[in-house]
């Protein structure tokens, strides 16, 4: 019998997936334009992929979650690894875009958050706060965080083609305000602030569990609030002292 801690999470993960497939035939069924069938399989096929995995997912379970044969992904993208790649390039344009609109209206002056805070929310808001409520920016996330452990030499290849630049374009950013920190310094730091990020994307329900239903996975506003103020805090500071680890041989 599982241990009460794993049914908690399976059962929050089982959750959060039956509202996600709900949010996606919801938003065919309210849209104004009736869904093409390629806009179908690849929302549909982006929530089986963030839900189960890449590899779990077979092209004839996408089919049939559609209501279209196995014809027409073939006939629409291919293969599963094109309607995968078709996925990120819908994706990352939307997410990227708005990061470089949020980039731009980061300014000093009086009542604004620093400068760095700034930038930090530019960078993190269009993973977690939905425009509209649609949810397939933060799915989209958590399926780049289960694909990178899944399939690392993919995830590789679609995140250095879709997101390098505009990674590179903070972390200049960042760089401008953090002269405190060796350029080595602000890039382990930006590697953290993905971390925590796609964690917190890919296993929301994780922080249900830990705090005992006070954190709730659902209130992006305050997982941005917290995640700004945490990365911030990580940035200003000071540069590591490797020489302050002093616990190396305990376990030798």
């Amino acid at each position: 019998m599982l241990p009460a801690i794993c049914r908690a999470v399976l059962t929050s993960r089982r959750k959060l997936a039956n509202q996600s497939f709900k949010r996606v035939f919801e938003t065919f069924r309210m849209s104004d334009r009736a869904p093409t069938t390629p806009d179908k399989i690849l929302d549909l096929a982006e929530a089986m992929f963030a839900e189960s995995g890449y590899r779990a997912v077979s092209v004839r379970s996408i089919t049939r979650a559609c209501g279209v044969n196995i014809a027409a992904i073939h006939y629409h993208f291919g293969s599963k690894e094109a309607l995968l790649k078709q996925i990120f390039a819908k994706r990352s344009a939307a997410i990227n875009n708005a990061r470089f609109r949020l980039l731009e209206a980061c300014r000093p002056g009086p009542e604004r958050p620093p400068m760095l805070e700034q930038i930090l929310e530019a960078y993190l808001r269009p993973s977690l706060v939905l425009p509209n409520g649609d949810v397939g920016a933060r799915r989209f996330m958590r399926l780049r965080a289960i694909l990178a452990h899944e399939h690392a030499t993919l995830s590789k290849g679609l995140i250095s083609k879709h997101f390098n630049h505009v990674s590179g374009t903070f972390i200049g950013a960042l760089m401008k305000e953090l002269d405190h920190l060796p350029a080595r310094g602000v890039y382990w730091r930006f590697h953290f602030l993905l971390g925590a990020q796609y964690f917190t994307l890919a296993d929301p329900g994780r922080i249900q569990i830990l705090s005992e239903g006070a954190c709730d996975p659902a209130d992006a506003d305050a997982a941005l609030a917290e995640l700004v103020a945490f990365t911030a805090a990580g940035f200003r500071a000071p540069p590591a002292d490797h020489h302050a680890l002093i616990l190396g041989t305990v376990l030798s």
